[in-house]
C-alpha cells in the first residue's frame, strides 16, 4: 500500500470515527472558495466514464454532491478541508446496497484531481478535469 493510499484510508477513518466522537463543525464557505462550481471528471475506473462534483455556497456553509453518469446526484453528507485537500463523504448504492465512499479533491493549477474510495473495494478510482463549468 502506497503512503497517499495508506493517507486516505487514514482520512476515510476519521471521517466516519468522527461523529462518534462528536460533530464536526460545518466547514465555511470562503474555506474552500478554489473548488466551488461544477466539475466533470472523466475517470479511469471504469476508462472514460464521468462524475461530476458540484460544490456550492449554502448560506455560508459548504454544500456539495457527486453524480455518477447519468444516474441522480447524492447528497454530501460530510465535508472536511485539510490543506489543499477537500474530502467528501457520501453513501452511494452498489446491487442495491448502500456503500460508503469518500472523495479526496486536490487543485494543482487549474487542474482539479479526485480519488474515489468505495467501500469493500481496493481499488482507488481517479480522475481529473479542468477549470469548474460555469453554474
Amino acid at each position: 500500500m502506497s503512503l497517499r493510499q495508506c493517507g486516505l484510508g487514514v482520512v476515510a477513518l476519521m471521517l466516519v470515527a468522527g461523529p462518534i466522537a462528536g460533530q464536526t463543525p460545518a466547514l465555511s464557505s470562503s474555506q474552500a472558495s478554489a473548488f466551488m462550481g461544477t466539475w466533470t471528471f472523466v475517470m479511469t475506473n471504469p476508462p472514460d466514464s464521468e462524475q461530476t462534483v458540484k460544490v456550492w455556497d449554502k448560506n455560508g456553509i459548504v454544500g456539495a454532491s457527486l453524480q455518477i453518469g447519468k444516474f441522480p446526484p447524492n447528497d454530501i453528507t460530510g465535508i472536511l478541508k485539510d490543506g489543499n485537500v477537500l474530502v467528501l463523504t457520501t453513501t452511494l448504492r452498489e446491487n442495491g446496497a448502500p456503500i460508503w465512499a469518500v472523495v479526496a479533491l486536490t487543485l494543482d493549477g487549474p487542474t482539479m484531481h479526485m480519488a474515489q474510495m468505495l467501500q469493500f473495494s481496493q481499488t482507488i478510482k481517479r480522475g481529473s478535469t479542468k477549470a469548474p463549468q460555469a453554474d
